[in-house]
């Protein structure tokens, strides 16, 4: 999994981090709250704790919630729809 400093290298994802309103937007679309949904299901409701343990290396919890999320067709396109309003 990236780390932070990945994330602000990459030109796409730091044009979005220094985009508050690209941001916010993101934030508070339906399909996000729909993916966080997903996520904290797939890591028996545990996400933060997932997220936490990936921040210190240990991404097992979280990357599987991910692959789950990504194989399930739902997922895939609540992925798809963000990506289009990344554009």
């Amino acid at each position: 999994m990236p780390g932070f400093d990945s994330l602000r290298n990459d030109p796409q994802a730091s044009r979005l981090l220094g985009d508050s309103a690209k941001l916010e937007q993101l934030k508070d679309a339906p399909e996000t709250q729909k993916l966080f949904d997903m996520l904290r299901q797939g890591t028996g409701g545990e996400l933060e704790q997932a997220a936490g343990k990936a921040a210190k290396g240990d991404t097992g919890q979280l990357m599987g919630a991910i692959r789950r999320l990504m194989a399930d067709p739902e997922g895939a396109q609540l992925i798809q729809k963000m990506k289009e309003k990344l554009k």
